[in-house]
This record gives structure tokens, C-alpha cells and sequence, in this order.
């Protein structure tokens, strides 16, 4: 299963929750314990907030805890307001656009586990994406069309009811 952090509060820099302790979201990638796989190796990614309304965005393929450019990158950026997600698949392939966060516009979205079954409606399920979204699907994974499904389910004026419909729609 994947593992993830997120944080909301004083500028830090980056490397304070995902590199640099010994509980860090890279050291938990490498050495995890509690988890179906022992290691988090399909890929990274990280999405941070600034001084503009849309999001940085660094994601790779590589395990997170050999990429020295995520090293740099969380060494040098402060936020008050970031994700970081370590992939571990559960099927799709092993690719950048498959990395999680997804970003678009304003928003970034990450997450946790699978929907169940989601081979046998993967068609369905983008068919759910609106026209004016799909050109944003770059990936496979069911966590990307829940999040395009939840932008065009009113995520900028609703976010908790958007999420809502769009995983409501994904288990009905």
C-alpha cells in the first residue's frame, strides 16, 4: 500500500516531515514494517503550496529515497501547506503520470488504496470524466479519476460534497 503526509501549518522546510527524521515518509518508504509491502518503490511525488495559487509539483519513477533531486528540492522549499505520496502499485504500471499527487489548477489530491474491482469498470470510470477535464488524464489509476471526477463535481465551490459525489459515483 502507499503511504503519504500531508501538512498544514508554519512554513518548514519540506525535508522536516519528508526526508530528514527517522520516522520521514522516505525512511518509512524504505524500511516499512506495517504494510503489505515491505517497500514503498513505484514512484514519488510531492505537491507544495507558495506564494501562487497553484501548487509545485516534483514526481518520478524512482524509489523516493534514491533520488537526490527530491534530497535538494525538500533542503531548499518551505511551506506551510504540502503532500508528499510514496507509490506502491497495486496494479497500474510504473510510470510519472501514474505518481501521485495529482495537481490541476488550484488542487492537488492524493490517495490511499484502491477501488475495488476498478479493471472491470476502468472504461466507466473515465467515461465519468467530463470532455473538458479528460486532455488532464495523463495516468491509468483510479486515484486520478476520482480527482478529475470531484473537479467537475463542483470541487472548487463544494470540496467535501464533490469528494462525496465522486466516490459515491465510483461504488455505485
Amino acid at each position: 500500500m502507499c503511504r503519504w503526509a500531508a501538512y498544514i501549518g508554519d512554513r518548514i522546510f519540506l525535508e522536516e516531515i519528508i526526508s530528514r527524521p527517522g520516522h520521514s515518509l522516505i525512511h518509512q518508504s524504505h524500511c516499512a514494517t506495517q504494510c503489505h509491502s515491505a517497500i514503498n518503490a513505484d514512484g514519488f511525488g510531492v505537491a507544495w503550496y507558495g506564494d501562487r495559487l497553484e501548487p509545485g509539483l516534483y514526481r518520478d519513477v524512482l524509489p523516493a529515497w534514491s533520488d537526490p533531486n527530491l534530497r535538494s528540492l525538500t533542503a531548499q522549499v518551505k511551506s506551510g501547506l504540502f503532500m508528499a505520496h510514496v507509490r506502491a502499485s497495486t496494479g497500474t504500471a510504473t510510470s510519472r503520470n501514474n505518481c501521485h499527487p495529482f495537481v490541476q489548477g488550484q488542487w492537488s489530491f492524493m490517495h490511499n488504496g484502491q477501488v475495488g474491482g476498478y479493471d472491470r469498470f476502468r472504461r466507466d470510470a473515465d467515461m465519468m470524466v467530463p470532455e473538458s477535464l479528460y486532455s488532464a488524464r495523463k495516468g491509468a489509476t483510479d486515484s486520478e479519476a476520482i480527482f478529475l471526477v470531484a473537479i467537475a463535481e463542483g470541487l472548487d465551490g463544494d470540496p467535501r460534497g464533490a469528494l462525496e459525489r465522486a466516490s459515491a459515483r465510483f461504488i455505485s
